[in-house]
């Protein structure tokens, strides 16, 4: 189990370096030249010596341009692992980590509870959806959900922005909390900052639930079919154990890998939905710094986003052995005297064998 440990965090830890120096030749190498195209702007101003115009670059990239490519890699590598990902162009005067920093709890508030939403009704209609695979519910349901889990969910954006928002006057169609209010740990501010994350959280649910749902039904019919569950149907046991110990939570492994990888990728926002609701979330900045070529920002986002998904890779591969132990140790194994011991038939999780 040590061994399993130590195996899961170096490879983490050696995805995340590989990812920030990826993200260091990628700077240097999109069309235009990064720093050169920031050049070109201060030498335009004419207000800038060339001896402040590498300060200035220095200042957001972290690196000085004309020094060597070695040294400039070590550099930024250095600065990254410190926290130092440069200043932005886009807002001058902050830094990559203040703006990431006050953009990520309302990510992590709206995406991250949209998701757990989604998930919980995703699994329970998939569920039904398979114990129930020949009623017309299950065939009306599965319809419904294929539909929804199409459709973009920038397109269902526009919709409750115009239906819900403007022509109803529902729910406000943009922002994070109203300018009226004095952010803190206010009632007005927190019913505020409720009322403002409604549309986006919908948005998010009505989108994303559906390909939740349809995973769910389709790991529990396979799970309904496994020659285990026919046997503990065949040793008569309850139908409520096997449907809990045998089909549920073996059911639900996959699910859980998606769901751990999926909260990786909330630390990177929904681009589209906090775009349009204008809500200043990850996604939001992001697509800011793409349009206004900020590539301090933009690999900020980036890197933050490559490093949660790696950590949530590996908080599933350490979480998976507490669910099934199997997992951490071969099925095959030698005892001590050399004798080959093989599991030949597979132990539902959760249950005991009678």
């Amino acid at each position: 189990m040590l061994w399993y440990v130590v195996r899961r965090v170096v490879t983490a830890v050696v995805v995340v370096f590989i990812v920030i120096s990826l993200s260091f030749f990628l700077v240097r190498l999109m069309p235009g030249n990064a720093m050169q195209y920031l050049t070109d702007q201060l030498e335009r101003q004419g207000s800038y010596t060339p001896q402040e115009i590498q300060q200035k670059i220095a200042a957001v990239y972290g690196i000085l341009p004309h020094s060597p490519v070695w040294k400039q890699y070590l550099t930024y590598v250095g600065h990254a692992f410190r926290g130092n990902l440069g200043t932005s162009i886009l807002n001058p005067g902050e830094t990559v980590v203040h703006i990431v920093g006050n953009a990520l709890p309302w990510t992590i508030f709206s995406v991250g509870l949209a998701l757990l939403i989604s998930f919980g009704l995703g699994v329970g209609i998939g569920t039904l959806m398979a114990v129930f695979q020949s009623s017309r519910f299950a065939k009306v349901t599965t319809l419904v959900v294929s539909f929804l889990s199409a459709v973009p969910n920038y397109v269902v954006a526009i919709l409750l922005i115009y239906f819900v928002a403007d022509r109803a006057g529902l729910f406000p169609s943009g922002g994070a909390y109203s300018v009226n209010v004095t952010p803190g740990p206010n009632p007005a501010f927190i019913g505020s900052v409720i009322v403002h994350a409604v549309l986006p959280i919908l948005a998010y649910v009505l989108t994303a639930f559906g390909a939740w749902a349809l995973t769910m039904k389709g790991a529990a019919i396979s799970t309904i079919g496994a020659e285990y569950v026919r046997s503990a149907e065949s040793r008569g046991l309850l139908s409520r154990r096997i449907a809990q110990s045998y089909v549920g939570r073996n059911s639900l492994l996959p699910m859980v890998t998606s769901l751990a990888l999926s909260l990786g990728y909330v630390f990177g926002g929904s681009v589209f939905i906090e775009t349009y609701f204008t809500y200043p979330g990850i996604g939001y900045y992001l697509i800011q710094a793409v349009t206004a070529r900020d590539y301090s920002l933009m690999m900020g986002c980036f890197i933050l986003i490559t490093v949660s998904v790696v950590v949530a890779n590996l908080v599933v591969d350490l979480f998976y052995p507490l669910v099934d132990p199997r997992i951490a140790r071969p099925a095959t194994h030698r005892g001590r005297a050399g004798a080959k011991t093989e599991v030949t038939e597979p132990v539902p999780v959760g249950s005991a064998l009678p």
